[in-house]
C-alpha cells in the first residue's frame, strides 16, 4: 500500500520560496544537488500568518521540512532515497530543510488511473484523481515521473513510523488509491 504524502497548510504558516521558479523548481529532476545548491529563503505568503506556528512539514512551492522531520525520515531512508538541503524560514533562526526526494519513479497504470490533462495540452497531466502503480516500487518515499513537483509518496512502513514521530502539519492520506 502507498501514500501521498502533503502538508496541512491550515492554521500553519504559508511559504513560498523568495525568488521560486519554474527554472528553479526543473534543477529537483531527481538527482543529488548536495555539490551546487546554494541555501535559499522562504518567505511567509501573508505577513499576518506569523501568528501561526511553523509546521514540521510543508509540501508549498517545495517541500520543507524542520529538523525534527529530517530526523524522523533519516531513520528510515536510505542516503540514496532523499537528501537535506539547508534552508532559512522567514521569521525563525531554525534550521529548515529542502527534502529532496531522489529518483524519480516510472511506475503509472495510465489505463487504470483516472487523471485530468491541461485544456492547452492534454498530453499533459495536470493532476491524479485516482492512481494505479503498474509495479511495485522498492523505495520508502519515492516521486514519480509525471507531477515530479506535487506527488510524493510513501509506503507502509514509513507511514508508520511518520505517524510514530508526532510532526505537525503533516498529512498521509490514501485517497488516490482508492
Amino acid at each position: 500500500m502507498y501514500y501521498r504524502l502533503m502538508s496541512n497548510e491550515e492554521n500553519f504558516r504559508n511559504y513560498i520560496m523568495d525568488g521560486y521558479s519554474k527554472e528553479y523548481a526543473d534543477k529537483f529532476d531527481g538527482s543529488s544537488l548536495k555539490v551546487t545548491y546554494q541555501p535559499v529563503t522562504f518567505k511567509m505568503t501573508l505577513k499576518t500568518e506569523s501568528k501561526y506556528p511553523i509546521a514540521d512539514f510543508q509540501s508549498g512551492s517545495m517541500p520543507i521540512c524542520s529538523e525534527k522531520t529530517k530526523r524522523a525520515l533519516e531513520e528510515i531512508c536510505d542516503k540514496e532515497e532523499v537528501e537535506f538541503l539547508p534552508c532559512h524560514l522567514e521569521g525563525t533562526n531554525e534550521v529548515y530543510y529542502i527534502l529532496n526526494v531522489l529518483g524519480l519513479e516510472d511506475c503509472v497504470d495510465y489505463e487504470k488511473s483516472k487523471f485530468v490533462t491541461f485544456p492547452s495540452n492534454v498530453n499533459k497531466i495536470m493532476l491524479f484523481e485516482h492512481i494505479q502503480f503498474r509495479k511495485e516500487v522498492d523505495r520508502n518515499i519515492f516521486r514519480i515521473k509525471d507531477l515530479k513537483y506535487c506527488y510524493y509518496f510513501i509506503n507502509e512502513k514509513t507511514k508508520q513510523h511518520l505517524e510514530a514521530s508526532d510532526l505537525s502539519g503533516l498529512l498521509i492520506s490514501d485517497e488516490l488509491f482508492r
